[in-house]
């Protein structure tokens, strides 16, 4: 399964691919700063599994999950934040999960294997 991971924080985004890494089934399609950079790698290849960060302003990360679920409807679609709040907003899109950061290789496994759980 591919993913991506939009995140303008470049510490934050090496982080969590260095912790997806270690999942065998995931393949990286790319990290993203900019929510015009998402879109474009997007719209030309859906992810099956996009971690999308909420709450700056350089990535409308709302808009990039409705964009790629346009795309592929059955992209799984996890939202990334530094502030519990965002889960309500998060959860409200229907996420397939939430990461509050700092996150760890357990958090991480525990919510991929819901999220696979979910739509499998």
């Amino acid at each position: 399964m591919n993913y991506i991971i939009a995140d303008p924080d470049s510490q934050n985004s090496l982080e969590l691919k260095k912790l997806l890494d270690g999942c065998e089934i995931l393949d990286s399609q790319g990290m993203y700063p900019t929510f015009s950079a998402a879109e474009k790698d997007s719209l030309e290849h859906p992810p099956d599994i996009a971690f999308i960060r909420l709450g700056k302003a350089e990535l409308n990360g709302l808009r990039l999950a409705v964009m790629i679920r346009e795309r592929n409807p059955l992209s799984q679609v996890i939202f990334i934040s530094s502030q519990k709040e965002d889960a309500v907003e998060a959860f409200e899109y229907e996420a397939d999960g939430f990461l509050l950061m700092p996150f760890s290789q357990q958090t991480i496994g525990q919510l991929l294997r819901q999220a696979f759980g979910r739509k499998k």
